[in-house]
């Protein structure tokens, strides 16, 4: 099929649907159009109001109020379209009078009248203008737009809310990396294969490609989609500076657009690499080194013209993806990638306004980063994207990158443990709490493999299996890392799937099994620990029991003279040496009073940051027993992360047995703060073992904690983050146990 390469504008008031159904049993298929003009509608009153119909307004259409006809000057002559029904006096015609000096002007054959036709060719749909035997033009994708907005300025009809319906059709997606290598022996566009320059597997001769037939290998095995990872910045033509893309291997993108969208699944196109070389590069004296400022109209002028090369793509069979795992400070700040997110959000819909964009969050991809986002999507056409590698050290064999698989690596096992499969689980809750808090906005897992280097087949398996059904038990579609590279599913040598990882994406004998939870509203029981009013800093749940607790409060500089390492203030600025309790006491809870900390962070690269809030709700050798808890929540806003802990004697004897007795650490669930007040629940289910430390790698069990417990803390930091350089600020307010009342604590 020729690609269409004008379009045709229509008015935002008409669907032409409606106007053009009468014909639509006639013709089936159009399967080329040579030639379509961009011709304007213009509105009025009657058809006594039509203009001159000359050479300069051939092709233009007038639609007329009185009636709703739509008329096409053609030829220095007005003609209405669709002679069939014609009006009251003239019925098909054949009286001349509905078309226009014409013969049996029905069917416009002896080119006395002009017919729409339906026609659907390739992956564009809309309505051929035919006048005579002449075709006139094309009004592309005229049957699907929004409110009659139709083919506006040659434009997709907008379908509101089209990222939900194409996150369900995206479900199970495979991503590729033969365009994210340097390419630098790319010469010109091949229609049967691509071949980069990108070694894999430490096998020199064995280059990255991606032949013709693949496509439709690829969706036999039962993917829905491709996740293209593109490097634009090594084939820019000219001066660099200007990010002008070669059009030979744009044609070569386009191709395995094209392939993709042929063999039935949807293709993501992004920009894989250039703002990852903000990182990247920063280490290597002989790279680009981006700054942000270069970086963001760089990246303009390449979605810019993606867009104009993508845009006859209908909407349902192409995403674009913006720009690839951001970093963090000191290489893009939060403002700046919500402005560069903006500013391409602006040009990819100013091109095609129908479009679907996936967004991801800074450092990464980041699960814990997407409060960041600042999006505004009044028309549904947004999905956020997120990646996971969790455990990190079994995801990638405890390997390097580019290290060969040796006895000291690639022998990390995952065993699917609940404990495990609960944290992926929770980590999958948390972003879909985001969804929902964003207007159920749908999500994209756009990444999450292992590498080749793991050893334990097994064990890859049950992971990949695990990560699917938790991500299709909260409606994510996913697309696992890779067809290709270090991850791959697919060997190029040998030409066979890496058929346990297939398995675990479609037909695993893994089930995942969601936990068995009551509706959280319709909890009857519950316990206030803290409101944060009269009686703190003594605890409300104290109070009530008629006990003696106070909160208390400790951090990194705990005991020091002067601390620069973590600076924790009140609301009025006081630091926290010098603060008491009371002072942390803010007006400016969820319901009244609440509590307000402010932590500034600068850390040397060898200081890990601890801050925490906290109260001992039992007595010296006495315990609490939450056996009958069933959540944990609390209201809290602010920057930064937030994590809920449980101490248990269960906790403590664990810790008295490892290596390092001095972290007694608890079961917790951890949440990433937004700027407005959100309540945040914990599960009972969901409380694990706080993550690197020895009641982790023992795989404790809350059940094995629950009837022993002695404190409640809030706090930030898990003793492995070191070197940084951060503010954390958090309210809270409202902390409440669910599942028991005053009663069940005596």
């Amino acid at each position: 099929m020729t690609r269409l390469h004008h379009f045709l504008t229509v008015s935002a008031a008409i669907s032409f649907s409606l106007l053009f159904s009468a014909c639509g049993d006639d013709v089936t298929k159009v399967t080329e159009v040579t030639e379509v003009h961009q011709a304007p509608v213009t509105v009025v009153s009657s058809e006594e109001d039509l203009p001159e119909c000359g050479k300069d307004n051939d092709g233009s259409f007038v639609i007329t109020k009185d009636q709703k006809n739509v008329f096409v000057c053609y030829s220095e002559k007005w003609y209405t379209l669709n002679g069939l029904d014609g009006s009251s006096d003239g019925k098909d015609g054949s009286d001349g009078k509905n078309g226009k000096d014409g013969k049996n002007g029905s069917d416009g054959e002896d080119g006395t009248s002009c017919t729409g036709v339906p026609f659907s060719s390739g992956d564009s749909t809309g309505f051929k203008i035919v006048c005579g035997k002449d075709t006139l033009g094309v009004i592309l994708n005229g049957k699907d737009g929004m409110d009659g907005a139709d083919g506006e300025n040659g434009r997709h009809g907008m379908t509101s809310g089209l990222a939900k319906k194409l996150v369900k059709r995206m479900k199970r997606g495979i991503n590729s990396m033969a365009f994210y290598s340097p390419g630098t022996n790319f010469t010109s566009f091949s229609d049967d294969e691509f071949v980069s320059d990108w070694s894999l597997w430490l096998e020199p001769e064995n280059k990255d490609r991606f032949r013709k037939s693949d496509f439709k290998m690829i969706a036999d095995k039962g993917f829905d989609h491709i996740r293209l990872e593109v490097r634009w910045d090594t084939h820019f033509i000219g001066d660099s500076s200007k990010c002008q893309i070669d059009p030979e291997y744009m044609k070569q993108v386009r191709w395995a657009v094209d392939n993709t969208v042929a063999a039935g699944m949807i293709a993501v196109v992004e920009d894989h690499y250039l703002i990852f070389t903000q990182k990247a590069t920063q280490d290597n004296a002989n790279g680009n080194g981006y700054s942000y400022e270069d970086i963001s109209p760089c990246e303009k002028e390449i979605y810019r013209q993606m867009m104009e090369e993508f845009k006859d793509i209908s909407p349902n069979s192409l995403v674009l993806e913006l720009p690839n795992e951001p970093t963090t400070e000191p290489y893009i700040s939060a403002q700046q990638w919500n402005n560069l997110v903006d500013s391409l959000i602006q040009v990819i819909h100013g091109v095609d306004p129908a479009r679907v964009i996936i967004v991801g969050s800074r450092n990464f991809y980041n699960k814990d980063y997407m409060n960041e986002l600042r999006l505004n999507d009044p028309n549904g056409l947004l999905m956020a994207g997120f990646h996971y590698y969790e455990p990190f050290g079994f995801t990638q064999g405890n390997c390097g990158a580019a290290k060969a698989p040796d006895d000291t690596c690639g022998k990390p096992v995952w065993k699917g443990t609940q404990n495990q499969k609960m944290d992926i689980f929770k980590d999958f809750e948390q972003v879909a709490a985001w969804s929902k808090a964003h207007g159920d906005m749908p999500i994209y897992l756009g990444e999450f493999g292992t590498n080749y280097f793991v050893k334990d087949t097994a064990s890859v398996e049950r992971w990949l299996a695990t990560i699917v059904q938790t991500a299709d038990y909260f409606g994510f579609a996913t697309a696992v890392f890779c067809f290709d590279g270090g991850m791959y599913l697919y060997h190029f040598t040998t030409e066979k799937w890496v058929n346990y990882k297939l398995r675990a994406l479609f037909n695993s004998t893994e089930q995942f099994v969601a936990p068995d939870r009551p509706d959280f509203d319709a909890l009857t029981k519950s316990a206030i620990v803290e409101d944060f009013g009269d009686d703190y800093p003594k605890s409300k749940l104290s109070s009530d029991l008629g006990l003696d607790f106070e909160w208390g409060f400790y951090n990194s500089c705990e005991g020091r003279t002067t601390c620069d390492t973590v600076v924790t203030t009140n609301e009025a600025g006081t630091r926290s040496e010098k603060a008491t309790m009371a002072s942390f006491k803010t007006t400016h809870g969820h319901s009244g009073d609440g509590l307000y900390m402010k932590h500034v962070v600068d850390l040397p690269e060898n200081v890990s940051p601890f801050w925490a809030f906290n109260l001992n709700f039992s007595e010296a050798g006495d315990y609490v027993d939450l056996s009958k808890m069933e959540a944990l929540s609390f209201w809290a806003k602010g920057q930064g992360k937030i994590r809920a802990v449980l101490f248990t004697a269960y906790s403590d004897s664990i810790a008295a047995k490892s290596s390092s007795p001095g972290w007694k650490a608890g079961f917790y669930g951890e949440f990433s703060l937004s700027d407005e007040w959100t309540r945040y629940v914990v599960w009972a289910d969901a409380l694990l073992p706080e993550r690197y430390s020895s009641l982790d790698t023992v795989g404790g069990e809350w059940e094995m904690a629950k009837d022993r417990v002695y404190k409640i803390e809030f706090k930030n930091g898990d003793g492995t983050l070191q070197g940084v350089k951060t503010t954390v600020e958090w309210y809270l307010d409202d902390i409440t146990i669910h599942g028991m009342d005053l009663a069940d604590f005596e």
